[in-house]
């Protein structure tokens, strides 16, 4: 038996935690895009996302057992319903396993770069490696299918340079030199995101039940849109090529396949991928307007995360994640 410490660190609790909910959502998104989907190519593709979701939801399951800590209760059969009809293209399938995949591989590096358990870390390895692999899949199939969206290219530089003078930096108004290859990435990246999450929230709102988190989802594609055209209107400045629009197509169905507390759940993950994806485009990105950019949309959508998750506490949906013990309370019981 491999010996490790006596006890799961902060840091790990709260990874696994979190993979634990994001998997059981998963499943439940997956079943239904398995019960609806019409490619049969794509059909393998969700089956095995579908497999690794239910095979980190029991190792989980069993770390958790052995340690004595108490699971969360995430998502079940409760919050989707097969008998839906089907309310997203396969074509939207295949990308959202495409942006799900990226951010993935990015959480499991993450998680394993802060794990001090040899089983904690060869835990994450293991999902990450499996990650990798569904991600190729996708991409390759993606591809074949023609509907797999690049990043805009630049043409290729033909010597090396240096930077000479301080107005490389850029100002907020004025003449600007052009965007670096790294920034035009990130616009790329950015864009494409937000078409993922404008896609999944006109489809969340138009079969939400209440009424008020069907307006929010609403106000959630309205800020995906004008944040596309940000950052589009950045790359036609520059002449430079930019995503293509991909296809959106939503039904005509108010059939809802989950539950408004799984909608809004992962309405306020994609919130926290954006502001991540964000924070990663300012640290690689020069200009001073590109930085003020995002600044903005991270406080906006930060604020919009915030309302989500006010949602989530007026119906008793927001379960509380792992945290330190509060010694103030204590000492004030004894007082």
């Amino acid at each position: 038996m491999v010996e490790h410490s006596p006890t799961i660190t902060s840091a790990e609790i709260s990874m696994l935690w979190s993979t634990y909910i994001g998997d059981t959502m998963s499943i439940c998104v997956l079943k239904h895009f398995l019960q609806t989907c019409e490619d049969q190519d794509v059909i393998p593709i969700i089956k095995l996302a579908l497999s690794y979701s239910l095979e980190h939801v029991a190792q989980i399951s069993d770390l958790f057992t052995e340690e004595g800590i108490p699971l969360p209760n995430g998502f079940g059969e409760q919050d989707v319903n097969l008998q839906a009809k089907k309310l997203f293209s396969d074509v939207t399938y295949m990308r959202y396993l495409h942006h799900m995949g990226r951010t993935g591989l990015n959480s499991y590096s993450l998680a394993k770069s802060v794990s001090a358990r040899k089983d904690v870390r060869n835990l994450f390895k293991q999902f990450s490696n499996q990650t990798e692999k569904l991600y190729d899949r996708n991409v390759e199939l993606m591809q074949e299918k023609g509907v797999f969206i690049r990043a805009p290219y630049i043409t290729y530089p033909d010597k090396v340079e240096y930077v000479t003078e301080k107005k490389f930096l850029g100002g907020l108004v004025g003449h600007r030199r052009p965007l670096l290859g790294i920034e035009i990435a990130h616009l790329g990246v950015n864009i494409e995101v937000a078409n993922v999450a404008k896609t999944m929230l006109l489809g969340f709102s138009q079969v939400a039940q209440s009424k008020k988190i069907s307006d929010y989802f609403k106000e959630g594609y309205d800020l995906g849109k004008k944040m596309v055209e940000d950052f589009m209107i950045k790359l036609k400045e520059d002449d430079n090529s930019y995503p293509s629009t991909w296809d959106s197509t939503i039904t005509n169905s108010t059939d809802p396949p989950f539950s408004d507390k799984l909608m809004l759940f992962h309405t306020n993950a994609q919130s926290a991928i954006g502001i991540g994806d964000f924070g990663l485009a300012i640290a690689a990105s020069l200009r001073k307007d590109l930085t003020v950019n995002y600044e903005g949309y991270i406080l906006r959508v930060g604020t919009y995360a915030v309302e989500g998750a006010k949602l989530l506490i007026d119906h008793g949906w927001f379960e509380k994640p792992p945290q330190s013990i509060d010694r103030e309370s204590l000492r004030n019981q004894n007082k």
